[in-house]
């Protein structure tokens, strides 16, 4: 009997665990666009890390401050560039004490943000496109 085999992880890349929420300014119009607001964090998360790739800079988090809504939190894993994270990690954490979702947050999260800002953003577009074609009056011929 062949046991069956593994998928092997590349040996450039490493997997962090991340998670984001919304930004508290982003509240009222999350509740408030019509769409579940954990699945608009989700999208943007999807979005955000798309064709991101982990630079070789440390960026603090950011001071903004996060909504508390903690059922809103996008949570997922990531592979980032195994080289790149050993950089940030030798320079900015040469103790490994830090999470590595800590070292790399800072690049992260306000790509999460933006995205959010243009999802909701698209969303009331096509809900003010939905509602001027409800309002306009067919024409009869």
């Amino acid at each position: 009997m062949v046991s069956p085999t593994r998928p092997r992880r590349s040996p450039t890349t490493r997997k962090i665990d991340i998670r984001v929420n919304a930004l508290e300014r982003q509240e009222e119009a999350l509740i408030d666009c019509g769409v579940d607001p954990a699945h608009v964090i989700r999208a943007a998360l999807r979005r955000a890390v798309k064709n991101w790739e982990l630079g070789p800079d440390f960026f603090p988090p950011s001071e903004e401050q996060r909504t508390r809504i903690t059922e809103w939190r996008a949570r997922t894993s990531l592979a980032v560039d195994a080289s790149a994270l050993t950089a940030l990690l030798h320079e900015h954490d040469p103790l490994d004490v830090l999470s590595k979702w800590a070292l790399v947050r800072g690049q992260i999260e306000p790509r999460v943000w933006a995205e959010i800002d243009i999802l909701l953003h698209e969303i009331a577009v096509r809900a003010a496109a939905q509602n001027a074609e409800k309002d306009t009056p067919e024409t009869c011929l």
